[in-house]
């Protein structure tokens, strides 16, 4: 029998959106990791330095430590050099006194009494135990005092921020051998269709090989997953619906994810008779659990689907071709994915850039629709060109346009015409998709 839609929400994709958002459950489960191994992952904890950075009043140059009311503007100033003082340096700091100077290294201590540093290569002469200077030097002059960088005591990082290079440099310098952090969400992966094989192997006469598991996976991974693949599943609604109950009563998962099988098809039973069309994924999901949201005006993405599968499993049922797949991991599945993992603010993968457009774009009024675009830049201005769809007309069975574009833009579902010339906002498809 047809799926009954009736209590179903709208169809725009901000609808899918904010209806799967209340299905978020974010993890609990705490790990202690290495800082070396924490890039991308989110704190668990907030981070209050036990020690300062610098942990003692350091100097910022070479140069020679003094004190600054010694010297003075277009006086030749003579100080005796009293003590070599370097990065790591152990042993004991002599005071500062009038007409006294220290050498030291960038990173060095600075004896008591000194309250400045004059670079080195600002000297007029060095020889004799002395140094000759005819500048004047204000106090604080190239000195860090304790905390410059980092203060202790004070909040450093909160809970729930995500570790970046930086990050690392900064816990290391605090000390932290180790971070805790939160356990990153189990996705599985679900693939469909009779003609799937899996790369590596020879290719049958009709198949084609599964694009979408080997994407799936570094698409989970990319927004701080870690993906599981459940099977590769024929259409056939009772195995399909027997692994689904299989996976949500496991409780390994805390998200799954299926491409292929999401728009009306033929079902065709072992007698070879087709019986009705039937939509054999969201079948499957309101079977073994709550279908609450099927199709969306979105091209590409029109058959995506929304639903919970056993007791509490939410799952995403994305249509079949690999461009489709891309589009809707990143405007749904990203979002998601990254609120599991309690991350304090969402982000986009890459960034955008301003283009004016050298034709006219066109979309159906009440739907969604993005545009591949190649960029080019002429004098100070950036330009995007739409790539031509393949034939027949569905973006979302090519990969091809999406490899040879620098990003896309999107037209909203109240939008249907854009002029030649307009500026639209273009998310690029990589950071290096246009320099």
């Amino acid at each position: 029998m047809m799926l009954d839609h009736s209590d179903m929400p709208n169809k725009k994709a901000d609808d899918l959106l904010e209806l799967s958002q209340k299905y978020v459950t974010k993890i609990t489960a705490v790990e202690d990791i290495s800082v070396e191994d924490s890039l991308d992952r989110v704190l668990s904890e907030d981070i209050i330095p036990a020690v300062a950075v610098p942990s003692f009043v350091r100097s910022a140059v070479d140069g020679f430590a003094l004190i600054a009311s010694d010297t003075g503007e277009n006086k030749i100033t003579k100080l005796r050099v009293s003590q070599h003082i370097t990065a790591g340096y152990s042993g004991e700091l002599k005071s500062i006194e009038s007409g006294q100077a220290a050498f030291i290294t960038t990173g060095a201590p600075v004896p008591p009494g000194a309250d400045a540093v004059i670079l080195i290569e600002d000297v007029n002469e060095y020889s004799g135990g002395y140094i000759t200077y005819n500048k004047s030097v204000k106090a604080g002059s190239y000195i860090s005092p304790v905390g410059d960088d980092i203060r202790s005591g004070v909040l450093l990082f909160q809970s729930g921020h995500k570790i970046r290079l930086c990050d690392i440099a900064a816990l290391s310098g605090i000390g932290l051998k180790n971070v805790k952090v939160y356990k990153k969400p189990v996705v599985g992966i679900l693939s469909g269709g009779n003609e799937l094989i899996e790369p590596g192997k020879k290719l049958p006469l009709n198949k084609i090989y599964d694009i979408n598991t080997t994407l799936l996976k570094s698409l989970i991974k990319d927004a701080g997953g870690v993906p599981e693949v459940i099977g590769v599943v024929e259409d056939d609604i009772d195995k399909l619906t027997r692994l689904l109950g299989e996976a949500a009563k496991s409780q390994k998962y805390n998200l799954i994810i299926s491409t292929g099988g999401t728009g009306a098809s033929f079902l065709v039973l072992e007698n070879k008779e087709i019986t009705n069309f039937y939509d054999l994924v969201p079948s499957a999901i309101e079977k073994t659990g709550k279908l609450l949201f099927h199709g969306v005006r979105l091209v590409p993405g029109k058959p995506t689907s929304f639903g919970i599968v056993g007791k509490n499993t939410p799952m995403f049922a994305l249509a079949g071709w690999p461009y489709s797949v891309i589009m809707t991991f990143g405007l749904f599945l990203r979002p998601f994915i990254q609120k599991m993992t309690n991350i304090k603010n969402v982000y986009q993968k890459y960034p955008n850039v301003k283009a004016k457009l050298k034709e006219d774009a066109s979309s159906e009024k009440g739907v969604r629709k993005y545009f591949q675009v190649k960029l080019t830049k002429e004098e100070d201005n950036i330009f995007a060109s739409i790539m031509p769809l393949p034939k027949p007309p569905s973006a979302a069975r090519s990969i091809s346009p999406m490899i040879k574009a620098h990003g896309s833009f999107v037209m909203d579902e109240d939008t249907t015409f854009i002029p030649k010339g307009e500026t639209v906002n273009v998310t690029l498809n990589d950071y290096n998709a246009f320099l």
